[in-house]
């Protein structure tokens, strides 16, 4: 994390001591576009270090077989996703639930992955709704720690 913060990003991924992929994006997006610029192949076994983790990105993670994560903000609705798919974490908080930029619901990304458990199935659905133009800010973690 302290890393991130120094060089100003939001998600890096890392892959036997080497950066495959940065951004200071903010959103899920960036994870998306990892996967389209590197493919799973390459990302599999790496390590993830994103400042907000929740159920979308988690299955995001899973989809392209990551290593370990490494999260400033993790929801709870991510944990399950991750341990299932044999993926080490470590956040600095959990929450309740990752919410849109106002703050007021549910972000619409972890609101469209609620029922999706398959790894494949929610790296389409995400990949679909960002290059729809979907909401890429970042969302306000809440729900209190866990």
């Amino acid at each position: 994390m302290e890393r991130l913060d120094a060089l100003g990003l939001n998600l890096m991924i890392l892959k036997d001591g080497a950066t495959l992929f940065s951004s200071a994006m903010e959103g899920i997006a960036p994870l998306v576009e990892a996967v389209e610029e590197l493919g799973v192949g390459r990302l599999e076994g790496s390590t993830v270090v994103d400042r907000i983790v929740g159920k979308a990105a988690a299955l995001i993670i899973a989809y392209f077989k990551a290593a370990r994560v490494y999260a400033k903000v993790l929801s709870r609705r991510s944990a399950p996703v991750l341990d299932r798919c044999g993926i080490v974490c470590v956040a600095e908080e959990v929450v309740e639930e990752i919410l849109n930029r106002e703050g007021t619901d549910m972000c619409p990304f972890e609101r469209m992955v609620l029922s999706i458990d398959d790894p494949a199935e929610g790296y389409e659905v995400v990949r679909r709704a960002v290059r729809k133009g979907g909401p890429a800010k970042p969302h306000s973690p809440t729900g209190g720690s866990l």
